[in-house]
């Protein structure tokens, strides 16, 4: 009776978590946590950025999909996809929602930052929506071949990283951008293995051009870069405690071990809810380094 009890509970823990993939609130959360850690570093409890970035990614994710969702359907059998379309009533809701809390929050944040953010909003959009023509045929900037990962990475560090340090009034320090350049590049490696089966062979992702083992070890290379700027920052700026330092090593750590072991027949709860969630054990971790040691 209490191993049935456990395997419910954990079933029903399955099926929350998947409910918060399917609603996007779970990567959301990511980006609210990488926002929400950079603050910190310099010492900023404003978090008008963070939940701006935690509502608009929530918007952005929910309307792209939300778009798509019947020709991602047809694109391949994902029981994601079918989720959405499923409940695409409550999710358009949603999207209303988030896009009202985003915009109340955006007008909260520095005003210096209110054209990149725009900008950056633009890219988003324009990365999963066709907004340029081709041969008579209207593409997305993820169609642009090689291109894929690098506005994913390039997006997301300068949210969640240059654009903390424009609010919190402290000098830009590249090195840091880079860092989280890097983690999000890696940990967006595994995704594209995920979806060898369904992109198009032209797209010349770093799987469709290295092949799986490559592309894994291009996101190991990636991480220990990461790590070694991270450690650079550490001894030489002091941007952070030992513990806390070591928090971000282990997520790192932690991270490299799910690129290493990516492989399209995983199951997709390894993508959405492992790797996914490595955003939010960075911000996690680093929670627990300052508040418990």
């Amino acid at each position: 009776m209490k191993n049935i009890s456990i395997f419910e509970g954990m079933r029903f823990v399955l099926k929350i978590l998947d409910f918060l993939v399917v609603t996007n609130v779970y990567v959301a959360t990511g980006t609210f946590s990488l926002t929400w850690l950079s603050l910190q570093f310099y010492s900023n409890d404003k978090l008008d950025l963070a939940f701006f970035v935690f509502f608009s990614t929530l918007f952005t994710y929910n309307f792209i999909r939300l778009a798509r969702v019947q020709h991602m359907i047809k694109e391949g059998d994902s029981t994601r996809h079918k989720n959405i379309f499923r409940f695409r009533a409550f999710l358009w809701f949603f999207s209303i929602i988030s896009a009202i809390a985003a915009f109340i929050f955006f007008l909260r944040v520095d005003e210096s930052i209110y054209y990149p953010l725009l900008f950056m909003g633009l890219i988003s959009i324009a990365y999963s929506l066709p907004v340029y023509k081709k041969q008579g045929i209207w593409l997305r900037l993820r169609d642009m071949p090689f291109i894929k990962i690098f506005i994913i990475a390039f997006v997301w560090a300068i949210v969640t990283s240059l654009f903390p340090m424009q609010v919190s009034d402290v000098p830009i320090n590249w090195l840091v951008v880079i860092e989280r350049f890097l983690f999000v590049f890696a940990i967006t490696i595994p995704f594209d293995i995920r979806d060898l089966r369904f992109d198009a062979e032209n797209l010349n992702t770093i799987p469709q051009v290295f092949g799986i083992k490559k592309a894994r070890y291009i996101g190991l290379v990636a991480i220990v870069i990461a790590e070694a700027l991270l450690f650079y920052n550490y001894f030489f700026f002091g941007m952070y405690s030992l513990f806390s330092a070591l928090a971000i090593y282990i997520s790192y750590e932690l991270s490299a071990v799910l690129v290493y072991k990516s492989h399209p027949s995983l199951t997709e709860r390894y993508f959405t809810l492992g790797v996914e969630g490595t955003s939010i054990l960075l911000g996690l971790l680093f929670y627990l380094s300052q508040n418990l040691l």
